[in-house]
């Protein structure tokens, strides 16, 4: 699958506890799973000696242990121990990528040339609370990048719920450089972008100045599959024991606005808008025009 050098979201920090779990990301198939000083390994999820499932197996003394014939492999990929004989087969390996934990999540740095940490928005400070909940759509990341992009649509699609009464005529500021885009929306607080967007994968969505906002990592599984990691962000009501009460209501919220957009996205074709050379953009498609020149300048498409 051919997607730009970035930072990618793999998981989110909280998917990833005392057993294995399986992920997929730009068609393969990877295993993450944390050590006993908390430090999260990524690895294809394939033993090499018969090709089984380790994220099917359990984490043994700081190595992946697979459940088939109980072959360990150390965080270097390194085979610590073949049960069959009782010794270590060092040449034995299986692959693995370095991956960095960062705000909640785990990321994996695709390219040499990038800088030594993920990119985050400013906006998103310690002090503000989370809701987080994961979404998968069969269709392209484009796709999904294009339609978070898209504010004339909000009246339309979701003409009974965040779109209601909203006048989105008229020109809009958008302000674009080679790494992001930022949206000038919200007429009555123009010195605000009300969406950002930084390339290829990560938005922000900016509500009631500054006081809420809406997250979404867009993670490449396949060319046929995204995974959309939303989460929302405020900081009026901070108080810990609320937060059991408060995840469900935004959780649902945003489930319901986000499947309004689902609908509409899983029916446009084709499904890479890198393909989509006949669609005709208007004015207030100016971000999504740009998203698609950076697509193709960091693809060679």
């Amino acid at each position: 699958m051919q997607v730009p050098d970035a930072w990618y979201v793999v998981a989110s920090s909280m998917e990833i506890g005392r057993k294995p779990i399986s992920v997929f990301l730009f068609s393969k198939k990877f295993v993450l799973w944390r050590d006993s000083a908390g430090e999260i390994h990524m690895q294809i999820d394939a033993c090499p000696h018969r090709s089984a499932s380790l994220s099917l197996g359990e984490v043994v003394d700081d190595c992946i242990t697979c459940p088939f014939h109980g072959f360990r492999f150390d965080p270097t990929g390194a085979c610590s121990l073949v049960p069959e004989t009782g010794r270590a087969a060092p040449n034995l390996k299986v692959e693995t990528h370095e991956v960095l934990e960062r705000n909640g999540f785990v990321w994996l740095k695709k390219g040499d040339n990038l800088p030594d940490s993920p990119p985050w928005f400013d906006e998103l400070s310690d002090g503000l609370v989370s809701y987080q909940s994961i979404h998968e759509w069969p269709t392209h990341i484009s796709r999904c990048v294009e339609n978070q992009l898209d504010y004339a649509h909000l009246p339309f699609v979701h003409r009974k719920t965040i779109g209601r009464g909203l006048d989105v005529s008229g020109t809009r500021r958008i302000d674009c450089n080679d790494r992001r885009i930022s949206m000038y929306v919200d007429v009555e607080n123009n010195d605000i972008p009300t969406i950002q967007f930084i390339f290829p994968n990560l938005w922000l969505l900016t509500i009631r100045a500054r006081k809420f906002f809406q997250f979404i990592a867009f993670v490449p599984m396949t060319a046929l599959q995204t995974r959309l990691y939303l989460r929302a962000y405020q900081g009026v009501i901070t108080v810990p024991l609320l937060n059991p009460f408060l995840a469900p209501i935004f959780n649902r919220s945003n489930s319901v606005i986000l499947n309004e957009d689902r609908r509409v996205v899983l029916s446009q074709r084709p499904l890479d808008t890198s393909e989509a050379v006949e669609e005709k953009l208007f004015p207030s498609d100016r971000g999504i025009d740009h998203f698609r020149r950076l697509w193709r300048a960091n693809t060679g498409g």
